[in-house]
């Protein structure tokens, strides 16, 4: 039974909502009154109507005082929200065109800056809310060509460079000529540095001396640092370099010199300085070296049919410093730890089991989402990921992506949050060619207290060390490098670790 002067306080209600949306209105506060006037028990009511339809171009008008006086993002709002108050499509399409025509000159300043990465930046954020016009369309053909052509000058296309950079000079007409100009002079400079390192890059490659390849990709490198060949270049150097004993590669030497290097497994010559070479005849001055036992095989790390080399997962224990879960996959999952879980990295947190993927790809790195993931605040479907980026999965996981080694793909996971794995491991390593352990921030594995890195490295299906000096691995004497099984426990001066296997996905 409804109680005297029920219906009557509901039926008054609404004016009561429509007093307050009509004051939040005259303060400006169009957001809370469209809140108001759009509440159920109100929005069909004609007074609810009414004042929604005069708010709408209230707020047009305002968006354009707004965009007058500089303040973009305010005369957006406006927009936005006038839009959902119902506005006429052709007054917001006016609205939004004038807007365009405020802003295209502010943009253009960008590029007679010499920003074009900034100018496409923000015309594809204002095109995000409809904001566009034709100088607004111009002005990010002529920045999108400039762009093209900076990252194919990075790449080392300089002829593509030239024919973006045509093309973005033909689209300017007489805009920015300065600009562009410079930009034209810069490329031409840098064709002229690069080319002559380009060249004796591919004279060190046919060679075959790693020091030199090496020095020579990192001199293609500071000119046209996504140079493909010197990047893949330098990364085969580094794996092969990791073999070379450290007395051997202290110096590089000059060219035609040949390469010292201490090499397990291979027909050697030792000259009378006790120098292996590699890949050489021995010349006048040395002898054979003596018959040594024949040492017992190294078990390897597994290998999938097909695969190039190691892959699966173990820990590295390293005395003094920590433990780590190092992933050897190009694809890692990661995940719900539990007795169903199939995640290469398994954290105890509100996570699915199957959460989000990282993907290797030479030395770059993506994640992958499968549920909601985070990278710097930002919510993502598939993203690159970088040296410092913070990955957060659901509400509450958070990691470090961490890249220390610029010769180096191997990348380390660091949980920044409360969440652990369900072993008692201080960081995950997800290792391409090689996993440093030294002082040097560069090292994957910190430890202050080595004098010289240690260096864990992949060849062939097996997996191997390389050390300053003599050192042990599973009480057997090595030299300079060894091989290792995912069993072995290596000691040194100032150093110790062991490998311990670990079935897939069975952390």
């Amino acid at each position: 039974m409804v109680k005297p002067g029920g219906n009557r306080t509901m039926l008054g209600q609404w004016r009561i909502v429509l007093r307050q949306a009509e004051e939040a209105a005259r303060a400006g506060r169009y957001g809370e009154a469209l809140a108001l006037v759009s509440r159920p028990d109100v929005a069909d009511h004609h007074h609810a109507v009414q004042l929604r339809n005069r708010l709408a171009p209230e707020l047009i008008a305002r968006a354009s005082r707004r965009g007058g006086a500089d303040d973009v993002a305010g005369a957006v709002e406006d927009l936005d929200l006038a839009e959902r108050l119902g506005a006429p499509p052709d007054a917001l399409a006016a609205a939004r065109l004038s807007l365009a025509d405020l802003v295209a000159p502010e943009i253009r300043a960008d590029l007679d800056a010499g920003e074009p990465a900034r100018v496409v930046d923000r015309i594809e954020g204002l095109a995000k809310h409809k904001v566009s016009g034709p100088s607004l369309r111009r002005t990010r053909e002529i920045a999108e060509a400039w762009q093209a052509a900076l990252d194919e000058q990075r790449r080392g296309e300089f002829g593509r460079a030239q024919e973006q950079l045509d093309r973005a000079e033909r689209l300017a007409a007489a805009q920015c000529p300065d600009a562009l100009g410079k930009a034209r002079t810069e490329l031409e400079a840098r064709q002229k540095a690069a080319v002559p390192k380009i060249e004796a890059l591919y004279q060190a490659l046919a060679g075959g001396k790693w020091p030199e390849i090496l020095a020579a990709a990192e001199a293609v490198l500071d000119t046209v640092p996504e140079h493909p060949a010197a990047r893949q270049s330098r990364a085969n150097a580094w794996q092969q370099i990791a073999a070379i004993a450290p007395a051997a590669k202290a110096a590089f030497p000059q060219p035609g010199a040949r390469v010292p290097q201490v090499v397990a497994e291979r027909p050697e010559a030792v000259s009378s300085e006790g120098i292996v070479w590699l890949n050489s005849t021995p010349g006048p001055g040395t002898r054979a070296l003596p018959a040594r036992p024949a040492a017992p095989a190294p078990a390897r790390v597994p290998v999938r049919s097909g695969d190039p080399g190691p892959t699966g997962r173990f820990l590295m224990w390293v005395d003094a410093v920590g433990g780590y879960l190092v992933c050897l996959d190009n694809q890692v999952i990661i995940g719900r730890a539990g007795a169903d879980s199939h995640a290469d990295v398994p954290l105890m947190g509100d996570l699915s089991r199957t959460h989000a993927t990282i993907v290797r790809d030479g030395e770059s790195y993506m994640i992958r989402a499968q549920q909601p993931t985070y990278v710097n605040g930002k919510k993502v479907d598939a993203a690159p990921l970088r040296d410092g980026d913070v990955i957060r999965l659901g509400p509450t996981v958070e990691l470090e992506f961490r890249q220390p080694s610029p010769v180096s793909a191997t990348a380390r996971l660091m949980v920044l949050s409360r969440h652990r794995l369900p072993l008692a491991v201080d960081g995950v390593l997800l290792m391409g060619d090689t996993c440093i352990i030294g002082p040097s921030p560069q090292a994957h594995i910190p430890a202050k207290n080595l004098n010289a890195p240690v260096v864990v490295y992949r060849q062939g299906t097996a997996l191997w060390c390389r050390a300053p000096g003599a050192f042990e691995v599973d009480g057997r004497a090595c030299s300079a490098r060894a091989p290792l099984t995912l069993r072995s426990n290596v000691l040194g001066e100032g150093f110790s670790f062991s490998l311990e296997s670990l079935g897939p996905k069975t952390v």
